[in-house]
């Protein structure tokens, strides 16, 4: 409830009351706020976070602080999923594997270069 003060003109030295308490008109039923949605469904849903990506839906559960799929085909579509990720990580190793060895070769190329660079110096004097 919301209280207004109201002040009455005043004496000045006098013993009464500096000011009466009274109720504001009461508020409307429904929200002013914009952003409280009339729509029962969403009021249902106000407190789940879910995210589309794709086809697939995801709800994250703050209590477990986890996201979960929330359609009945994730089984079949999660395992699909880690095998895919499996195959990304094995490829992504070997092409880490191919790097550290294209990088050594390339250190190895330049420490020969700075040594016929030399040697070429050397010769010239």
């Amino acid at each position: 409830l919301l209280y207004t003060i109201k002040f009455e003109a005043m004496p000045l030295f006098s013993k009464t009351k500096k000011g009466a308490l009274v109720k504001g008109p009461k508020r409307r039923a429904g929200s002013l706020s914009s952003l409280t949605s009339q729509d029962s469904q969403k009021q249902d849903d106000a407190g789940a976070i879910k995210l589309t990506l794709d086809d697939n839906e995801l709800v994250f559960d703050s209590a477990a602080g986890q996201w979960y799929s929330d359609s009945n085909t994730g089984g079949a579509n999660t395992a699909n999923l880690r095998k895919q990720n499996i195959a990304l990580q094995e490829q992504n190793n070997a092409l880490k594997l191919r790097n550290d060895i294209l990088m050594d070769m390339v250190v190895a190329l330049k420490a020969d270069l700075a040594a016929r660079d030399k040697e070429v110096r050397m010769l010239q004097q």
